[in-house]
């Protein structure tokens, strides 16, 4: 038998990136926006202002899984602790909400079990299925966008 081999969570979520980052540079070649039916959800159509380069979702990705996985482990906390690329509106957003989670959850210890990334316009939308053991596993919703020279996280959903 082989052994077998353990691979990282930060491998996997590097690996998962590439990956997503490769398909997205072959889907581009395979593009043409003078055929493009549905150019304004497009990811990589290029032929409206808002979509996503394909050079730019490889960091979309990348911020958007960070941010998921970060809120996921954080979301029962009394003080959220700073978000990778969360917005000051966002981080504001995010203490209010953590004033009505109710004490019970306070000692549990949520993980996010999936996330799911997709193309809304010139934004990345994220959906981060969370689970602490105890509780039914719930979703919620994010949106990444490009602010200046940064992809930021900008608005979040409740959860579902």
């Amino acid at each position: 038998m082989h052994p077998v081999r353990h691979i990282s969570s930060y491998r996997r979520h590097a690996c998962a990136s590439l990956g997503l980052a490769l398909l997205a540079v072959a889907l581009a070649g395979c593009s043409s926006g003078d055929t493009n039916t549905h150019a304004g959800s497009s990811l990589l159509s290029g032929t409206r202002g808002g979509s996503i380069a394909a050079g730019q979702l490889a960091s979309a990705a990348r911020l958007a899984r960070r941010f998921a996985y970060a809120y996921a482990r954080s979301i029962y906390k009394r003080r959220p602790p700073r978000l990778p690329g969360a917005t000051a509106a966002l981080r504001r957003d995010l203490s209010a909400a953590a004033s009505r989670v109710p004490p019970a959850r306070r000692g549990l210890h949520p993980r996010a079990l999936t996330v799911t990334l997709r193309p809304r316009g010139s934004a990345l939308a994220g959906v981060v299925e969370i689970g602490d053991g105890r509780s039914p596993p719930f979703s919620v919703g994010f949106l990444v966008r490009k602010q200046g020279s940064r992809w930021r996280g900008v608005t979040i959903s409740p959860p579902s």
